[in-house]
């Protein structure tokens, strides 16, 4: 995998999970708690496009 494209996946993961710890604290919930809801809501999304 290039080296640049490897960054630029760990920088937008980390964004992603920055946002997650986030809501998770605005929320009070567990932060595997909101990753969940996220995969479920993206997985109802590709089910109703495809």
């Amino acid at each position: 995998m290039d080296e640049k494209l490897k960054e630029k996946l760990d920088e937008v993961g980390s964004k992603i999970d920055d946002k997650v710890e986030e809501k998770a604290l605005e929320y009070d919930i567990p932060k595997w708690a909101v990753w969940l809801g996220g995969a479920i809501a993206v997985s109802v999304i590709i089910k109703i496009l495809f």
